[in-house]
């Protein structure tokens, strides 16, 4: 994730060198999880790189540039693992963790073995005896918490497993991928409760782009599981290996057997991670099937009912809870695929609402319909400018409107071409009803800029061409006070 990290010992570039400087203080920062101070000097490291016209400024290495498009490549990453400004980050939630090694070689198991029926073969082996003494000694409050959480998800998924005739018990994978989180993300880039990397979830139908990550939602995560966990019993004709390579991937565990000629998953020799992962998974299936013999309380289950409405068009969010009665935190708990405070420009996408709302949502809904607004606005690109200081102006990134306008090369856009850029639906029409008109401008003409750490008002200033003072004007301030996160009204020329 760091590749810039390094110090370019041969750079004589000053502006180069106290980039580098920056990056290697913001890993630092990231490092001991300041993630607030991380992005904040990489910001600053940005700014400089593109005041000082990056792409312009003669540079026969084009290191300034490449450092440019790698810190914009960064912030885009690091944003995503915090889900900045909208979804909430969890970190990595699984039960099973490097650590437990240590505890494994020292735990005691104990004397008594616990027999279920279980529609997976479960074997009764040192590790597993082990993992349980693990679940309910160290870890027990962790153990605790995800039964807890699970009660909301697991009737649903057992329906899907029992639909694509897998054995139910696989559910319980979720335990120590997830430990049940909806937002759990992972070093190695996996999110969700089935912790899907990207490549394996749009392999099995999951939508990952900047308006939703389908890995988060419970229905289509666990269908697209269920599928995976499928093929690779079809692959191995073995549950162990078939949730070995789950973890691991076929293949790593195909390259074993045919190595080391086994199909016994207990002979094999796999990655560390994934030895104990079977165990794991076998010890938490033991323990779900009769938690109150463990000491911890049985999931309080609930069905899982939505409504569903088709949106007509983009909406923002927080008006769409308005609308319904709810929080907007209440409403992205029930869409949690969402990556923004924003539905995606699309007609027809599905939003979930409790059961039961659907016609007070519609009604309320279509009473809202003149403050919905545009989702988005056109930008010519004027002499000078960079996709960088474009994104600054609108408080978005360059891979939105890379990906937004189908670019290839951040550099390779020319004055004049014309731009989609996103904009925030609830602001235009909390703005359009009560600011119809300011300066003799109308209210179409203008743009919103999100407050980033290290901004000034008198920078944003200058950048949009236009005062301090009108800043002030147009956005009620008092004074030239701003806070990161704060979205600005700039009406344009």
């Amino acid at each position: 994730m760091w590749a810039i990290d390094g110090k370019d010992g041969r750079s004589e570039d000053p502006l180069v060198i106290e980039v580098q400087e920056l990056v290697q203080q913001a890993k630092r920062e990231w490092g001991e999880g300041k993630a607030h101070e991380a992005i904040t000097l990489l910001t600053r490291a940005r700014a400089l790189l593109s005041s000082d016209g990056a792409p312009s400024t003669p540079d026969p290495g084009r290191r300034r540039g490449q450092l440019l498009e790698d810190l914009e490549a960064l912030l885009d990453e690091l944003a995503g693992i915090r889900a900045m400004h909208v979804t909430p980050f969890e970190g990595e939630a699984s039960l099973v963790s490097p650590e437990d090694v240590t505890a494994l070689e020292e735990a005691v198991p104990p004397a008594e073995k616990p027999e279920l029926p279980s529609d997976i073969p479960l074997e009764i082996r040192h590790e597993v005896q082990a993992y349980i003494e693990l679940f309910t000694t160290k870890k027990r409050e962790l153990t605790g918490e995800a039964l807890e959480r699970s009660g909301r998800y697991l009737p649903l998924m057992r329906k899907i497993f029992a639909d694509k005739a897998l054995p139910e018990d696989l559910v319980n994978l979720a335990y120590i991928e997830s430990a049940f989180k909806l937002y759990a993300y992972s070093r190695a880039r996996a999110s969700g409760i089935w912790q899907f990397i990207k490549g394996t979830g749009r392999k099995y139908g999951l939508k990952i782009d900047w308006w939703v990550d389908e890995r988060r939602d419970p229905v289509k995560a666990t269908a697209a599981a269920a599928h995976y966990l499928a093929d690779l019993y079809a692959m191995f004709e073995s549950w162990p290996l078939a949730i070995a390579a789950y973890n691991a991937g076929e293949g790593k565990v195909l390259r074993a057997i045919k190595r080391q000629g086994t199909t016994d998953f207990w002979k094999l020799h796999l990655p560390r991670e994934t030895k104990y992962y079977v165990p794991a998974f076998m010890a938490m299936t033991l323990i779900a099937k009769n938690p109150e013999a463990y000491g911890f309380q049985r999931p309080s289950e609930e069905s899982w009912q939505l409504d569903q409405v088709a949106l007509s068009q983009q909406t923002d969010l927080r008006l769409l809870a308005k609308a319904v009665g709810l929080s907007t935190e209440e409403l992205r708990d029930r869409n949690p695929e969402l990556n923004r405070l924003v539905t995606p420009p699309q007609e027809g996408y599905l939003l979930n609402l409790p059961p039961g709302s659907k016609a007070v949502f519609l009604d309320a809904l279509d009473r809202l319909v003149q403050a919905r607004g545009p989702s988005w606005r056109q930008h010519r690109v004027r002499p000078g400018e960079s996709l960088s200081t474009i994104a600054q102006r609108y408080g978005t990134t360059v891979a939105v409107l890379m990906e937004m306008n189908h670019l290839e090369n951040p550099h390779h856009i020319r004055a004049g071409t014309p731009l989609n850029v996103p904009v925030p639906a609830l602001t235009l029409a909390e703005t359009s009803t009560t600011k119809q008109t300011t300066n003799n401008r109308p209210a179409s003409h203008y743009s919103l800029y999100v407050v980033k750490p290290g901004d000034s008002l008198w920078e944003i200033a200058r950048t949009h061409r236009v005062s301090s003072k009108d800043l002030e004007r147009w956005n009620d301030l008092q004074g030239s006070l701003i806070h990161p996160g704060r979205t600005l009204l700039i009406y344009l020329d």
